[in-house]
C-alpha cells in the first residue's frame, strides 16, 4: 500500500514534521511492508517556512522590525536564489498576543514592511508572502502606511522597484475584503473584537475599498483572498501582487501532487477541522488534489466541529483525535497530541484495511 501524509502543523502543539513522523511510525506497525511519502505542508500560515525549507533548502534571513503591537523584534524570511518566502505569521502572528479588545485595536501590519523591502535590496525577482495566523485586522492599513501608499494616485517610494519583481500573496482562506465574508466579520471574534468592533471595522474597510474602487479602479469587495490575513491580501493587490491559494501552491512546490498519482491512500489533518477548513485549509486543499486521482482520503484532526457540511464530498471520514476528555492546555501538550494520534491512527487502519 502506498500512503501519502501530509499533515498541518496542530497550532500551538506539535509541528508538521512532528506529526507526519507520528503517523508515519502508526502506519508502520500495522503495515509494515507500506510504502509512506511524507511532506511538511501548511496552507500559507504558521508553519509554511519550514515546509518550504524542508523541500527547497535555500538560506534564512534576519530582518530587524516590529511586532504587530510595534514592539521590537527580530523576524526571519526564507531566500531560494531569486525567490524569498516571507511567512506573515513570523511577524504579526496571532501566537504573539492574547487576542482582546485591546489588542484588536492596536495590532498593525506594519512590520512586514520591513522584510518585503530587504528581499528587494537582496534582488530576489519573485517575492511570496504567506497570509494566514495573523493577529493583526487593520485591513493591511499598516503595511500601507510602512510604504508611504497614496491611495489616492497608487502611488509610493518602492512602486517602481515593485514593478521589476513578481509578489505573489499565498493565502490560506478566500475572505474578501468586507461584508459577511469580510476579514473582519469572520475572523474578528477570533482576534479578539467586540460585536461594535468588528462592525466599525468592517464599516471603515468598506469606506477604503469604496476610495480605492473610485481612484484606483480596483476592487477589494469582488477579488478572493482580500480579507485574508485581516485583510493583508487587499494590501498586497494595492502593491500589485496577485493572490494564489496557499495549499495550492505550496503543495504544487514541494511536489505532492507527483506523489498522489500514485498513491492508495491519503492522511491528513490540521488543529480544528471547522466550517472554515473547506475555504483554504490544508486537509481540503489536499483532498480535492487526492480525488483529481481518484485516491481516498482521510482527516485525522485535533478537533472535529459539528459544522461542517457536506465533509464526506472530499473525505472518506474525518476524525478526532480525543479518547477521554482533557482541559485544553493537557489535551494540547505535545506527548498527549502524538500519544493519541498513534491510537487513532492505528484503529483507522485497521478499521478498513485488515
Amino acid at each position: 500500500m502506498k500512503v501519502v501524509v501530509a499533515m498541518d502543523s496542530f497550532k500551538g502543539s506539535v509541528t508538521s514534521s512532528e506529526l507526519n513522523q507520528c503517523v508515519n511510525n502508526a502506519i508502520a506497525s500495522v503495515f509494515p511492508s507500506s510504502e509512506v511519502c511524507s511532506f511538511s505542508i501548511a496552507d500559507g500560515g504558521e508553519g509554511s517556512l519550514e515546509a518550504l525549507f524542508a523541500a527547497l533548502g535555500g538560506e534564512y534571513i534576519s530582518v530587524e522590525t516590529v511586532d504587530l503591537l510595534l514592539r521590537p523584534m527580530e523576524a526571519r524570511y526564507l531566500r531560494v536564489g531569486e525567490q524569498a518566502y516571507i511567512e506573515s505569521a513570523s511577524v504579526v502572528g496571532i501566537d504573539k498576543i492574547s487576542p482582546s479588545p485591546e489588542t484588536f485595536e492596536q495590532a498593525s501590519s506594519f512590520g512586514l514592511g520591513a522584510l518585503l523591502e530587504d528581499a528587494l535590496s537582496r534582488g530576489c525577482k519573485e517575492i511570496f508572502l504567506t497570509l494566514g495566523g495573523t493577529g493583526s485586522s487593520d485591513g493591511g492599513r499598516g503595511l500601507l502606511e510602512y510604504f508611504n501608499f497614496n491611495s489616492n494616485s497608487g502611488d509610493y517610494p518602492l512602486k517602481a522597484h515593485f514593478n521589476q519583481v513578481s509578489l505573489i500573496g499565498l493565502t490560506d482562506v478566500n475572505a474578501v475584503y468586507t461584508g459577511d465574508n469580510g476579514y473582519a466579520m469572520v475572523f474578528g471574534r477570533q482576534k479578539g473584537a467586540t460585536e461594535g468592533q468588528i462592525r466599525f471595522e468592517d464599516s471603515r474597510a468598506k469606506q477604503f475599498a469604496l476610495h480605492i474602487k473610485d481612484h484606483l479602479q480596483i476592487d477589494l469587495e469582488t477579488i478572493a483572498g482580500t480579507g485574508a490575513a485581516g485583510g493583508l491580501g487587499g494590501a498586497l493587490v494595492l502593491l500589485g501582487a496577485q493572490l494564489l491559494s496557499g495549499i495550492e501552491t505550496i503543495a504544487s512546490i514541494v511536489g505532492i501532487e507527483e506523489a498522489l498519482s500514485i498513491a492508495d491512500l491519503v492522511i491528513t489533518g490540521e488543529g480544528h477541522f471547522d466550517s472554515q477548513s473547506s475555504i483554504g485549509k490544508v486537509p481540503s486543499g489536499i483532498a480535492r488534489l487526492a480525488k483529481q486521482y481518484q485516491v481516498p482520503t482521510i482527516a485525522v484532526c485535533g478537533a472535529v466541529s459539528q459544522d461542517v457540511e457536506s465533509v464526506w464530498d472530499d473525505f472518506v471520514s474525518v476524525f478526532s483525535i480525543q479518547t477521554e476528555v482533557l482541559p485544553l492546555p493537557e489535551a494540547m501538550k505535545k506527548e498527549v497530541t502524538l500519544r493519541n494520534l498513534y491510537f487513532v491512527i492505528q484503529n483507522i487502519l485497521r478499521t478498513r484495511f485488515l
